[in-house]
């Protein structure tokens, strides 16, 4: 009975500026808030202070990093290209961006994502469209030409825990919560670079492409590995190799061959 009693009182007052509307606030507050974590020595921290700067200094050391200036020698690339892009296909890339790419990537983003600093979801966007289009269509061409939208870019970093009762950093997820436009502009990147991609990339990657399967590697490696345990032939070992956060974590030297690569 007052199960249904609080249902009723959600669905009459929970959009108004009423009391039950803040205790439910303040409750889903409470429930996301991280009060205490430990840290790497397995200590117990509690100081909100602290709790704080123990998950800054984790995602610093697993996603920060020093940018270094360094050249790549094209010589050295050139016998392990799979494709150089020819003049058409490198103009397409650069081509000058319509008005209908700019409002499909942005028709393309869930209403239901969550917004970024600018507090706007794609909804909204959709909803007005009619009258702000040309506003971000003069926005990309600003980027297009500048390269550079410093106050777009901007996001919220946000934590989300991996399992149910987490009680370590390592626990949690990084969200960055970005704004529409930034969005908008990522994919209509990602879709002009998809049109090359299957040409650039090596057979060898099959996962995450159109047309290419990962079970491709999983019947190859089972192949590899028959009989490998046979006492007949000779001494060998196998290594496998699982790179952590392989597409998010990289620093600049690895595509300058390091001596100790």
């Amino acid at each position: 009975m007052l199960r249904q009693r609080a249902k009723l009182s959600w669905l009459k007052y929970g959009d108004q500026c009423t009391s039950i509307f803040f205790k439910k606030i303040n409750a889903r507050r409470a429930a996301q808030r991280v009060f205490q974590i430990y840290n790497s020595a397995g200590e117990m921290l509690t100081e909100q202070s602290l709790v704080a700067a123990e998950f800054v200094s984790y995602f610093q050391s697993m996603l920060g990093g020093v940018r270094r200036a360094s050249s790549i020698n094209c010589d050295f690339l050139q016998p392990h290209l799979k494709h150089i892009l020819n003049t058409e296909e490198a103009a397409a890339l650069v081509s000058p961006i319509t008005h209908e790419e700019i409002k499909e990537a942005f028709y393309d983003i869930s209403e239901d994502s969550a917004p970024g600093p600018d507090g706007y979801t794609s909804g909204f966007f959709k909803a007005a469209w009619p009258e702000i289009g040309m506003i971000f269509v003069q926005q990309w061409q600003n980027f297009y030409i500048r390269t550079s939208l410093k106050t777009t870019q901007c996001n919220y970093a946000c934590v989300d825990p991996k399992i149910h009762l987490p009680v370590r950093v390592s626990d949690f997820r990084p969200i960055a919560c970005c704004n529409v436009l930034y969005k908008a502009i990522t994919k209509i990147l990602v879709r002009r670079m998809q049109q090359v991609l299957d040409l650039l990339i090596d057979y060898s990657q099959n996962a995450l492409f159109p047309g290419r399967s990962i079970a491709d590697n999983i019947l190859l490696a089972q192949e590899l590995m028959a009989g490998y345990n046979q006492a007949r032939l000779p001494q060998r070992c196998t290594i496998k190799v699982d790179i952590q956060k392989a597409y998010d974590r990289y620093t600049g030297t690895l595509f300058g061959k390091p001596k100790d690569f």
